[in-house]
């Protein structure tokens, strides 16, 4: 039995199909050009990796400054928390905003623990100039390699801040309140790597 012969699609019927070109427009306008959006639905803002995390690290600083009975006579660590956001911010993006938000709250922390005047602002804002300028080797790399710049960044603000305690008072403070301060700071690497991949990796903008 013949198979039925198709008729030959008219012109008119060709014109109606878009081309491989077209095609290819109509995706990149549809996929490629779409606002990225978080999964919450809202578009991510300077407040959501700015201004929240910011107003969190004060918190976090007031919370763990508190007297709290502990076993054994330990107390609360206090970790630099501005820190992390100092190195976590200038991988997302760079922003004019982040030094600001960087010098209050080193204001806040030298009038909350007592500090000089200037003492954590120009800890932190030397954390992030230094990160600024290095971002291009870090952004993209292995997680190892985050942690280790993270590491770098941590010695740099508490070998600054020995640095500046001698100078002032003369005296050498003692390094292993500093290396426990040090140490708490350290571990707030969670913060960096979450902060990274909720919105460096996540959001192709920060790219």
């Amino acid at each position: 039995m013949l198979a039925p012969q198709r008729r030959p699609r008219s012109s008119s019927t060709r014109s109606m199909t878009p081309s491989a070109s077209r095609r290819a427009r109509l995706y990149k306008a549809l996929f490629e050009n779409r606002t990225p959006r978080r999964g919450s639905g809202g578009i991510v803002g300077p407040q959501d990796w700015l201004l929240y995390p910011a107003l969190l690290a004060v918190l976090a600083t007031l919370v763990l400054a508190t007297d709290l009975p502990l076993p054994f006579g330990w107390d609360l660590p206090e970790p630099v928390w501005p820190v992390a956001l100092a190195f976590a911010w200038p991988l997302i993006r760079p922003s004019f905003i982040a030094p600001i938000l960087l010098g209050l709250m080193g204001l806040f922390l030298d009038y909350f623990w007592g500090a000089p005047l200037g003492f954590y602002v120009i800890g932190l804002m030397a954390v992030h100039a230094v990160t600024l300028i290095i971002r291009s080797y870090i952004v993209g790399q292995d997680t190892w390699v985050v942690i280790g710049a993270y590491t770098l960044a941590v010695l740099l603000f508490f070998t600054l801040g020995v640095i500046m305690t001698t100078l002032d008072s003369g005296v050498v403070p003692r390094l292993i309140s500093v290396f426990e301060q040090m140490l708490a700071t350290w571990c707030l690497v969670v913060v960096v790597l979450i902060q990274l991949e909720r919105f460096l990796n996540s959001d192709v903008r920060f790219n």
